[in-house]
């Protein structure tokens, strides 16, 4: 039994949580150990020593003394800031949300040669088409049961929550009948088999099994379309469900259900995720796919303009961005948790969670990467990397974090600090938050991290010689001289680790901010008055998360269920475009990610699922011309 918490309860019961942590501050204490006068080789252990807490006028710089031990300890006080003119309001008008990308994919069957019911234009699901939003199913491709000793061969639907008897089930796409039987499996029903045609000669097979005999009325050789109705569930040996497969072989016998090795390598192909790339291909401004992406793909970033590097079960791998092939793969550090390019883009910096930190950098022959250097930290775990403006980087690591060199010097170690929200580059400095005791705005100097006075924390954005942060109490404007904050734009209470900013190039910023009320996006002019407030809870569900690409800003939402949508802005008009829909019936929603490459292409991994390539103003322009397709 479910316990429900109505939402005034949470709301007191959160102000009563704020309210002993005003009454109770308590100091951050950061313990800087600066190398010594003579660089020590990576290994070396540190002995100077400063401690450092903010203050209300100003941030202390640890001033390394080889010989002693400095300590400096202040408590941060609140900054006096402004009234803001602003005052928001419990929930925003609805934003208008036009754009239809599906519709660009429809084409109805037309026979041509090779396909005499018509060509493929896109796949849907088997049940409650197009989308499936509301059955269940599509995960458990290629399982080995030991009741069946075998790998399920295909995926198991049902409608929902639902008893599946009589429910209807559907053509994924244009096709013809090659095998339709009432009792096709006997106890387990009746069975239908189509194959589906594509405009370049190939073809692939849908199988739909365990149906009720008397809805089988299909015959071999009939044409079908996408979304008519094949047949109804049936009622088998087991529970009613959908037995659903998709396949290159055998099109016109039933088949086990199970194999003895692998169903991928015997001529099955993964059912779910083929018809979401189906509709990835046939979407506008798509360039390329990588289907049947490994769980646990991390982006790296853009090394020498035309190569992108990821790290896949402890590899890295490397991608031509122009058609997505793969253009090397070799081994990274054992049990690898974290990479990132050097701010100059030339090295790569890899940790593990043994505290190992290596450099690599393209070999002269282009076709990998060589190891430059490798130092051990004295801290084990999960990493965080960040590069140092300049070159080197910050390893976040166990409770602490440590910067080190492009050459490989250690050159500073810092106690107290975790648990990273946000981090941006600003006036040549590493700014970055952090959530937890030592919560606040740190920025990393040549002696390492140095606390800021403002005691707030969240989701950061620099732009037109402005720094700017989206915290829990609202949008704040910093200071980067007095590491002071002036408040903007008040807020009900956010949540900046399920929101979002970005800063345009002129300045006005842009932030999808998430309440207990509502979900909205807020528009600031650069003096940081309020341009427009629209509710986007009528766009999609899930995770915002915006991106400025070639002066356009991109607002994202990660559903919680494995969708992904892509909205272009007009930050003028207060509108969205919807311009791609992606997903995966099997989310990893922390393995989604974006990440931009040149020319107003960016690629998208989504969790589960695929890695795609997207020409966004291509993609803009494709669905501004069909808005008026269903």
């Amino acid at each position: 039994m479910k316990t429900r918490i109505s939402s005034g309860v949470f709301l007191i019961t959160w102000l009563l949580v704020l309210l002993g942590a005003c009454a109770r501050p308590q100091p951050t204490r950061v313990v800087v150990r600066v190398r010594a006068t003579a660089p020590p080789t990576p290994t070396s252990t540190l002995t100077a020593t400063a401690t450092v807490t903010p203050t209300s006028a100003s941030s202390s710089t640890p001033t390394p003394t080889p010989t002693a031990t400095a300590t400096a300890t202040a408590t941060a006080t609140s900054t006096a800031t402004p009234t803001p003119t602003a005052t928001p309001t419990a929930t925003a008008l609805p934003i208008a949300v036009s754009g239809n990308p599906r519709s660009v994919s429809l084409h109805p069957p037309s026979p041509q040669p090779g396909a005499p019911c018509g060509a493929v234009d896109v796949f849907d699901f088997p049940l409650d088409a197009p989308d499936g939003d509301g059955a269940r199913g599509g995960t458990d491709f290629g399982v080995f049961r030991d009741r069946f000793e075998g790998y399920h061969s295909g995926e198991d639907w049902r409608l929902g929550s639902r008893y599946s008897l009589g429910a209807p089930v559907y053509s994924i796409g244009h096709g013809v009948v090659t095998y339709a039987h009432p009792l096709g499996w006997g106890a387990d029903k009746g069975t239908v088999i189509l194959r589906h045609s594509f405009a370049d000669g190939s073809s692939i097979l849908s199988f739909y099994g365990h149906l009720d005999p008397p809805s089988v009325v299909l015959r071999a050789g009939d044409c079908v379309v996408r979304g008519q109705e094949v047949g109804k569930i049936g009622n088998p040996r087991t529970p009613p469900h959908l037995h659903f497969e998709m396949r290159i072989h055998m099109p016109t016998a039933p088949g086990p259900g199970y194999w003895s090795v692998d169903p991928a390598l015997a001529g099955w192909i993964p059912p779910s995720q083929t018809i979401w790339d189906s509709r990835l291909v046939a979407s506008p401004g798509v360039q390329w796919t990588r289907p049947y992406a490994a769980w646990g793909t991390r982006g790296v970033g853009l090394l020498d303009g035309d190569t992108f590097v990821a790290i896949e079960e402890s590899q890295l791998l490397a991608f031509d961005v122009a058609d997505g092939t793969l253009r090397w793969s070799q081994p990274a550090l054992d049990e690898v948790n974290s990479a990132v390019l050097d701010s100059e883009g030339s090295l790569v910096y890899v940790a593990n969670r043994f505290g190992e930190l290596s450099a690599l950098r393209p070999s002269g022959s282009g076709s990998e990467l060589e190891p430059i250097w490798s130092i051990k930290l004295d801290r084990i775990g999960a990493s965080t990397l960040l590069p140092l403006p300049g070159g080197g980087v910050m390893v976040s690591l166990r409770q602490g974090c440590f910067g080190v060199s492009a050459a490989g010097d250690l050159l500073w170690e810092a106690d107290g600090l975790v648990r990273l929200i946000d981090w941006t580059f600003f006036e040549d400095e590493l700014v970055f938050t952090t959530r937890g005791g030592d919560a606040m705005v740190w920025s990393v100097g040549e002696a390492g991290p140095v606390g800021w006075a403002a005691r707030v924390t969240g989701r950061l954005a620099g732009a037109a010689n402005r720094l700017t942060i989206y915290a829990r109490e609202g949008i704040f404007r910093l200071d980067p001289e007095t590491r002071q904050a002036e408040l903007l734009y008040a807020l009900p209470t956010a949540f900046p680790a399920v929101g979002d900013m970005v800063a345009l190039p002129d300045g006005r910023l842009l932030v999808a901010h998430t309440d207990l009320r509502d979900r909205r996006l807020i528009m600031l002019n650069a003096d940081g008055s309020l341009r427009w407030e629209r509710s986007y809870s009528n766009a999609s569900r899930g995770e915002p998360h915006l991106q400025v690409v070639s002066g356009r800003v991109y607002l994202l939402l990660n559903d919680y269920g494995g969708e992904l949508a892509v909205f272009a802005v007009d930050t003028g008009a207060a509108t969205l475009t919807r311009i791609f829909i992606g997903g995966t019936r099997s989310p990893q929603r922390t393995e989604t990610w974006v990440s931009p490459m040149s020319d107003g292409r960016v690629l998208i991994n989504i969790g589960g699922g695929s890695m795609v390539a997207v020409d966004l103003a291509t993609a803009v322009a494709g669905v501004s011309q069909r808005f008026d397709r269903p």
